[in-house]
């Protein structure tokens, strides 16, 4: 797939956005002379439409990709466009595609975005993200037609290809990301997952140092080897540095690297756990964004680090019951051996402080019960208010929401155990996202700026639709991403 930028085209296929306004008020498309014949009906204009317009022998085709309502249109439906517009053309076997996105922009000029730049960026993000598959180990896979893309501009050239060229870096730090937690259990062990993320980083900016065997008992990683002691194959954390600019403050990026949860001895129930192996898509997630900084060559001070461990059932595995001790001096009773995420993330927590970082983010598909109140378009996020609205702000500009919730101090009584500190899991059958934020907040330093996103609802999804593909989405790549770009912008211009 190529994208180019250009004031001519001489492409096959005309990619031609519209919003359902825009029929309405007839005139407002402006279609090809060999496709004015053509009436254009409402619906072809609604959000998700896709319609073919064939001119005759010799001549261009369309493509009308609905947008929606004109006064809504912002980089997210550009984005869902993208990703419709770019399965169609695939389908079709179209090689030679052009697309003006100004034109869209001068109709819709009082929505939300956005300058040519912005749209550029989310249209490359949106076809590459929504062209996806991962067809690693079928029989038979999806042989796609090389298409090249145009943007017609009467912009500044240079403008628009730095737009296609963050487009596609976003882009491959999602796949990336999608790609770790796509793979079967028996293909991506702790170990494995390892190997491969360093492996990735090899002759970049970024240094890797790994914690395994007696280094992880040395570091007191308590969690870690407490949840790994059930598998043959043991944990590992991985810590991934990179600093181009030793001015700025350290930020550490960190996720649950779970890379299949039976639920340990607290076995899990249902009918199909399949999608446990994607219980490592925090930690995806953060490799996806540190791919995306280095590639970028961002200035930015930040530690990555990758809590990875296999949580199963065996003569060796974690007791419901045991006491766990970790060097902060918080004592835990393990209530639950299915809340295994929350033990290898103090570990992680406790590590960063020890590094020095000021600020600190994690992410985890922790709780499902974070989805049972925001469903699957939200993660949950904890954390104190101002903190929160810069993640949050980044998540709006490259759609991968979040919403604050609150971290009751009341709650923390739901965690009483008779013989610790704290335990792993809520005695009361209420608040169980929250009452996991209030466990990790205990391996918190007041000096810390903290901030915990719970994404178990957005990990994948079921089928195709806009830029996303079946499967694991890639969540959390593009929005601490984008959160530590926002924060190096901010120190640079004080």
């Amino acid at each position: 797939m190529t994208f180019t930028v250009g004031g001519e085209n001489d492409a096959q296929t005309l990619i031609v956005p519209i919003c359902s306004d825009d029929i309405e008020e007839m005139g407002a498309i402006r279609l090809p002379s060999w496709l004015q014949a053509y009436s254009l009906l409402p619906h072809m204009g609604e959000r998700g439409e896709l319609t073919w317009l064939h001119g005759r022998i010799g001549e261009r085709d369309a493509l009308l990709v609905g947008c929606g309502e004109n006064s809504r249109l912002d980089t997210e439906r550009i984005r869902e466009a993208a990703g419709n517009a770019g399965r169609a053309i695939h389908k079709h076997k179209k090689e030679r595609v052009g697309i003006n996105l100004g034109e869209l922009l001068k109709r819709c000029e009082h929505s939300v975005p956005t300058s040519e730049a912005e749209a550029v960026t989310a249209w490359v993000e949106g076809w590459k993200l929504g062209t996806y598959a991962f067809e690693v180990y079928r029989k038979k896979q999806t042989v796609h037609t090389e298409v090249s893309l145009q943007f017609l501009t009467e912009a500044r050239f240079e403008v628009l290809n730095e737009a296609v060229r963050w487009g596609r870096i976003y882009a491959e730090g999602a796949i990336l990301a999608r790609n770790l937690a796509n793979e079967p259990p028996n293909m991506l062990r702790p170990k494995t997952l390892i190997e491969r993320t360093v492996e990735h980083f090899a002759g970049t900016k970024v240094e890797a140092v790994v914690y395994e065997g007696e280094r992880l008992e040395q570091q007191g990683m308590v969690g870690l080897i407490a949840v790994g002691k059930g598998s043959k194959y043991p944990p590992a954390l991985l810590e991934l540095r990179y600093c181009t600019d030793e001015t700025l403050p350290l930020t550490a990026l960190f996720g649950k690297g779970i890379t299949f949860d039976t639920g340990g001895i607290s076995l899990k129930k249902d009918f199909d756990i399949s999608d446990m192996r994607m219980d490592m898509a925090g930690a995806a997630a953060v490799i996806g964004a540190l791919d995306i900084l280095a590639a970028g060559d961002v200035q930015a001070n930040v530690v990555v680090l990758i809590a990875a461990a296999e949580n199963m059932p065996d003569g060796e595995a974690l007791l419901p019951g045991e006491l766990l001790q970790y060097p902060n001096g918080v004592s835990v009773q393990v209530g639950n051996t299915d809340s295994e995420g929350r033990l290898v993330l103090a570990d992680a927590l406790i590590h960063a402080q020890c590094l020095g970082a000021v600020e600190a983010v994690d992410i985890a598909t922790l709780t499902y019960s974070c989805g049972a109140a925001l469903g699957s378009k939200y993660a949950g996020i904890w954390g104190e208010d101002a903190f929160v609205a810069e993640i949050s702000q980044a998540g709006k500009q490259v759609s991968e929401k979040v919403w604050q919730l609150p971290l009751v101090d009341e709650y923390e009584a739901y965690l009483h155990s008779d013989y610790a500190d704290i335990c792993n899991i809520s005695r009361v059958g209420e608040a169980g996202a929250t009452t996991a934020a209030l466990f990790l907040r205990k391996f918190v330093q007041p000096s810390l700026r903290w901030a915990h996103i719970d994404m178990a609802s957005l990990k994948d999804v079921s089928s195709a639709q806009g830029w996303h593909s079946a499967g694991a989405t890639g969540y959390g790549a593009r929005l601490l991403a984008q959160f530590v770009r926002n924060r190096t912008l901010r120190e640079s211009s004080n």
